[in-house]
């Protein structure tokens, strides 16, 4: 059963996660409620704890942000007001963490690791296109605890593979997934002067290079915007170097913020 605390002084909050019955059902014990951030600090420092959500109205909140900073493993889930869509969270969080306490193989990871994996897989469904909506992406940002803006500008790269086919079947012999592994892992980066890079192979012919910043950034939009080209840049001339692959640069699409690749927004 996972433990889950929420940390709220909103009765509208609270009131929604009084009226949840079932929460065996859903794999949880009853929640833990507590209205004030330093007593939630306690708590977090003396009792094991699953998941974190909290909402905050009539006291500073920055002590928190700070402490959950400093346990960058441990996720954080969306508190609502609604039953429906609290419902809908619940069922989610439970989810999230089946896959992060999963033992169904024969490797060990640490949470960081199984987080870091769950972060990727994130980030190259939304460069596909595949959230469908703005409230999913919101949730699935803070239980993985991505640490990417959600507000800044980010910037997407399209390059064609005029010889893509030709590349895996002849010279990279490996599949697509080693070369999204690689591109992403030995030349990318994933944190790097301050943004998040990730990558996806669409198809042979078809490689996309997403960059966001990081959340508390002190860039601006022009500042990311000259580091993203100069990494990029560097990138490709290693990519050729090192791997004899040519890239292509179809189109660079500045985004007004990581909301505009979910495929669907739905208003909550």
């Amino acid at each position: 059963m996972y433990k889950l605390l929420l940390v709220t002084d909103r009765d509208e909050v609270r009131q929604a996660f009084l009226k949840i019955d079932n929460w065996e059902e859903m794999m949880f014990r009853p929640v833990t409620m507590i209205e004030d951030v330093e007593e939630a600090i306690d708590y977090l420092e003396s009792h094991a704890v699953d998941a974190v959500g909290y909402s905050i109205a009539n006291a500073p909140v920055a002590p928190l942000h700070q402490y959950l900073n400093n346990r960058p493993s441990l996720p954080v889930f969306q508190t609502h007001k609604h039953d429906d869509t609290l419902r809908r969270e619940l069922m989610d969080i439970s989810r999230f963490l089946g896959r992060m306490h999963s033992d169904d193989t024969d490797e060990y990871y640490d949470e960081q690791t199984v987080l870091n994996m769950l972060r990727d897989e994130l980030m190259r469904q939304l460069i596909r296109e595949e959230i469908s909506s703005r409230e999913q992406l919101l949730s699935r940002i803070k239980l993985v605890r991505a640490n990417a803006s959600a507000t800044m500008a980010c910037y997407l790269y399209d390059f064609d593979l005029p010889q893509g086919e030709v590349y895996l079947a002849d010279r990279w012999h490996y599949g697509s997934e080693r070369l999204e592994s690689a591109l992403r892992n030995n030349f990318f980066g994933r944190y790097i002067d301050d943004v998040y890079y990730d990558v996806a192979v669409l198809t042979p012919r078809h490689i996309r290079v997403f960059a966001c910043p990081r959340f508390n950034t002190e860039k601006n939009n022009d500042e990311i915007q000259q580091a993203v080209q100069a990494r990029v840049r560097t990138v490709l001339e290693s990519i050729k170097q090192y791997l004899d692959l040519d890239l292509d640069l179809e189109q660079m699409t500045v985004l007004p913020n990581l909301f505009a690749l979910v495929r669907e927004t739905e208003e909550t």
